[in-house]
């Protein structure tokens, strides 16, 4: 009986053992990049610029490459053009493990005047690897920037005619003045 239970315990402890050497390799590679835009959305106007700022850490390889970044918004639209030099100025390319950076500007993003309003959502990706030409998808996150038009203050009809008509009185108030003065 003591014999039976020692073997079922060794057997026991060996499925637990072959779990854990299975599971581990998978955690330890899982999402070792951790890439945030805070906030991931943000509003501009047409002939502005956004700004995105966020965070960035390697929890989990020794070390990798960072070698380069691609902006992608949903369907091409024209009139954007994506500026990730704060990016590269906070994140070397050579980023050791526990590497962490917090809150920081990443990239600015032109609006061109022509741009239509609206809501346009795309995704940040950062590229690397092993080395320095490896351009691997390390980590991806989405953003959205609503574009609102830029409006400009046009007076109001009443508003000119109020104008008009106090600057008519005062040329009126000075030519009576003039006249009397003679």
């Amino acid at each position: 009986m003591e014999n039976k239970t020692i073997t079922t315990k060794l057997k026991l402890l060996l499925l637990t053992s072959v779990v854990v050497l299975l599971i581990t390799p998978a955690a330890a590679k899982a999402d070792p990049i951790v890439l945030t835009l805070n906030p991931p959305s943000q509003t501009g106007t047409n002939g502005g610029l956004v700004t995105f700022q966020g965070t960035f850490s390697n929890g989990g390889e020794p070390f990798c490459f960072v070698n380069s970044v691609s902006f992608t918004l949903v369907g091409n639209p024209a009139g954007f053009t994506f500026d990730p030099n704060e990016f590269f100025s906070a994140v070397p390319q050579l980023v050791d493990g526990g590497f962490s950076i917090d809150a920081t500007n990443f990239f600015n993003v032109f609006i061109d005047s022509t741009v239509a309003p609206g809501f346009y959502s795309g995704s940040f990706s950062v590229l690397g690897g092993s080395d320095e030409v490896d351009e691997s998808l390390l980590v991806s996150q989405e953003f959205t920037i609503e574009v609102n038009a830029v409006t400009s203050q046009v007076p109001e009809p009443a508003s000119l005619l109020f104008l008009a008509s106090g600057l008519s009185g005062l040329a009126t108030l000075f030519r009576r003045r003039g006249r009397n003065s003679q």
